[in-house]
């Protein structure tokens, strides 16, 4: 089953047509905006139009676990968009793929949610692994791949204030990045 379809191929030659005919670059610029409304004791709620996504902590911590933690849905939304970034590559490049899937690992210590014994609550080391299976070359999936680290808003932005450690494994063989 291929991923990459024509309809993502035309999206993607239409979105960067659009972005490549701006030259007031104010007009490029587009905020995301989320508004958190928390809806129980350690829960909440974001809404976007008619789509609703939701946060919640572990019983042990005072939640009801009707949702995956904030930590959680922050380790998720970079696979997410590491995921699509990676098809717009794909699409525009006419490389196709039959799967891929992005484990994204985000370490720190619990201690500085109370600043415990000085403990910073920042997240202290970040790992991505790509794992893809196509009839690509495993050069072009590299090749693919930093364009998609590069052109990451999220993955950029947190380059700049804590290590990332990247793995690509295509067709189950670990690749060199």
């Amino acid at each position: 089953m291929t991923l990459v379809s024509k309809e993502l191929k035309q999206g993607v030659e239409k979105l960067a047509d659009e972005l490549g005919s701006q030259n007031d670059p104010a007009k490029s610029i587009r905020p995301t905006i989320a508004v958190a409304k928390m809806v129980g004791p350690q829960a909440s709620e974001a809404k976007w139009d008619s789509l609703v996504v939701r946060s919640d902590e572990s019983q042990a911590v005072g939640g009801a676990g009707s949702g995956p933690s904030p930590s959680a849905l922050f380790v998720a939304s970079v696979g997410f968009a590491d995921n699509v970034l990676f098809a717009r590559q794909a699409a525009t490049n006419n490389v196709d793929f039959d799967s891929l899937e992005t484990t994204v690992e985000a370490r720190w210590d619990r201690k500085g949610l109370f600043e415990m014994d000085g403990t910073n609550s920042s997240i202290q080391s970040i790992s991505i692994v790509t794992r893809i299976t196509t009839n690509a070359s495993p050069q072009k999936i590299v090749e693919l791949l930093q364009l998609t680290h590069r052109r990451s808003p999220m993955v950029a932005t947190l380059a700049k204030c804590v290590p990332i450690k990247r793995r690509l494994f295509v067709n189950e063989i670990e690749t060199a990045l």
